[in-house]
């Protein structure tokens, strides 16, 4: 069979770099396999990947753990993406896997677009994503969400397979975090390479082969992969292992029920394979799959002293990790923009710092001096000698209208038009009155006639 792999990003440009090292020595396989990525020092660090299947693209320091500089990088280098992929898939291209971490910028953004690309060639794809801790930052699930969601929609994805980051944990809890990333791209490229194995294999009951594997895949949906193996003297009941598969793996959770397809192949010594035994295996995947294309290989060998499950379920309902992560990732980016409107809101109130004296934003030495013809003339307006501001209420509610307005300028016949209307003010006199007393405590200054400034 002939794969071709395309890493996108950090992530899954390592995870490409893990599929050409495994795929060296595999007889009967051919893997072509490239990496595109924002990154100009990660791109670099791909040692088994040609030179000439590196593709750079965007400024070349990343892309800010922003999905849209991704999508950006991508339409801006369409047609060298388009020369790359062009160079390397070819007629007898039977499977093309994008991988990919769905918590970044690039990836995520660069997927769909890669998609699109190879929609257009006829090709159809399977992609491999990591989703992010759940402890990981907003953005990292806003991304993941995202990227998931316009990569689900592409005609050419027939299966999204996701990596649970947050099992890790749970199956490696001593190794070093960079031990256990590299234990699961083993995992996703080591099921694959099983399966190629199992479809070229031999065997003298039922099996699996190279065409039935290509097609299990165009179920659209999710999928997940099942890479179980245990020593063959703790197997009571096949059956009851083989469920045992997925349910273990590091693959996010899926409810099988929904599967529209299943490739299954099971190997162990020959004892296992009784007609009973086999008759068990046959009935559990139909009863879980009934009505459903399911495909089974039965692989006994004398002399193995383990017994291993290996297959793919397809074409299925949304996983519930994934569900979560779209609400999470939208309920969290809500509550970061509540965050940010609050801190704007509050950088432009300032400090609160005030002076009992007139102050504008000028210099000090730049301050106005009050005009006394321009006060006289507001006296005169307000007619003071009968209309003073008596209750303290209206002024303190005067200062809570225009604190909104700091730093502003307005004019005498706006500001009296807002007291009116939003301070009680019953009159223009009233209106008048409460200016007056706001310019001598310091809270407005008339920077010229007729025109004031919110200090």
């Amino acid at each position: 069979m002939r794969f071709l792999t395309i890493g996108l990003g950090h992530c899954g440009g390592k995870i490409a770099d893990d599929f050409k090292r495994a795929a060296i020595d595999k007889k009967g396989m051919i893997m072509d396999v490239c990496a595109i990525n924002s990154d100009i020092a990660d791109l670099a660090t791909h040692k088994n990947i040609p030179e000439d299947n590196k593709l750079l693209i965007g400024s070349g320091r990343g892309a800010a753990k922003n999905w849209k500089e991704g999508k950006d990088a991508a339409l801006q280098n369409d047609t060298n993406i388009k020369s790359l992929i062009s160079k390397l898939v070819s007629a007898d291209t039977d499977v093309i896997l994008l991988t990919l971490g769905e918590g970044g910028g690039t990836g995520s953004g660069v997927a769909p677009t890669i998609a699109e690309i190879i929609n257009d060639f006829g090709k159809t794809c399977i992609a491999i994503v990591t989703l992010p801790f759940e402890t990981e930052s907003v953005r990292s699930k806003v991304n993941a969400a995202m990227g998931i969601d316009m990569l689900y929609r592409q005609e050419s994805v027939k299966a999204i397979i996701c990596i649970e980051n947050d099992k890790l944990t749970a199956h490696y809890p001593n190794k070093l975090l960079t031990e256990a990333y590299e234990k699961v791209n083993q995992v996703a490229v080591q099921t694959f390479l099983d399966l190629i194995d199992l479809a070229r294999m031999p065997s003298r009951a039922d099996r699996i082969d190279e065409s039935e594997l290509a097609s299990i895949f165009e179920y659209p949906g999710f999928a997940t992969l099942a890479n179980f193996r245990t020593q063959a003297n703790m197997v009571e009941d096949v059956a009851t292992t083989l469920r045992r598969s997925w349910d273990s793996s590091l693959f996010a959770e899926v409810d099988p029920s929904t599967a529209s397809g299943v490739i299954f192949g099971v190997q162990g010594p020959t004892h296992l394979f009784t007609t009973i035994q086999v008759d068990s295996i046959r009935r559990a995947l139909h009863e879980l799959l009934a009505g459903k294309d399911a495909m089974l290989g039965i692989y006994p060998s004398e002399h193995l002293r383990w017994a291993s499950y290996i297959g793919i379920l397809t074409g299925m309902d949304v996983p519930k990790k994934i569900s979560a992560l779209l609400e999470k990732a939208k309920d969290e980016y809500r509550q970061h923009e509540k965050i940010l409107e609050a801190k704007a809101k509050s950088k432009k109130e300032g400090l609160g710092f005030r002076l009992e004296e007139d102050l504008s934003l000028q210099k000090p030495s730049q301050v106005l001096a009050k005009p006394k013809i321009q006060r006289t003339d507001l006296e005169k307006l307000a007619d003071t000698s009968n209309k003073k501001v008596s209750n303290n209420k209206n002024i303190l509610q005067a200062i809570d209208v225009i604190s909104s307005k700091r730093g502003e300028r307005i004019t005498l016949e706006e500001l009296t038009g807002l007291l009116q209307n939003e301070a009680n003010a019953e009159d223009e006199r009233s209106a008048i009155s409460m200016i007056l007393e706001l310019q001598n405590r310091g809270y407005i200054v008339e920077v010229k006639k007729n025109l004031y400034q919110i200090a």
